[in-house]
């Protein structure tokens, strides 16, 4: 939970940001006129309804879901400098580079 935390910005969109506030997720891109905010749980698995069937791993607290938009993310990578989200409804990458 403490590496995700603060402001990502996605590798091949630099328009799109990411900001993790202690369980807050929020999210702007280009063409958005405001924040995209939502309250997200860090959990063993998607608690989403439409993920919760996914195959999950034995790995502890990698998912972040979304209840309000009923989306979820399986943390990938984390560390001081990158993340990696795999967005579970597609399973699509996503990369991102800390902001400093």
């Amino acid at each position: 939970m403490e590496l995700l935390q603060g402001t990502w910005q996605h590798v091949e969109d630099p328009t799109n940001y990411l900001v993790f506030e202690k369980n807050l997720r929020k999210e702007i891109a280009e063409g958005m006129s405001e924040w995209d905010s939502e309250t997200f749980i860090l959990s063993d698995k998607c608690l989403n309804e439409s993920d919760k069937g996914a195959v999950a791993t034995t790995e502890k607290g990698y998912y972040i879901s979304c209840a309000q938009s009923n989306m979820c993310w399986f943390v990938e990578e984390v560390d001081k400098d990158n993340l990696v989200l795999s967005y579970m409804g597609r399973g699509n990458f996503l990369t991102y580079k800390r902001v400093k």
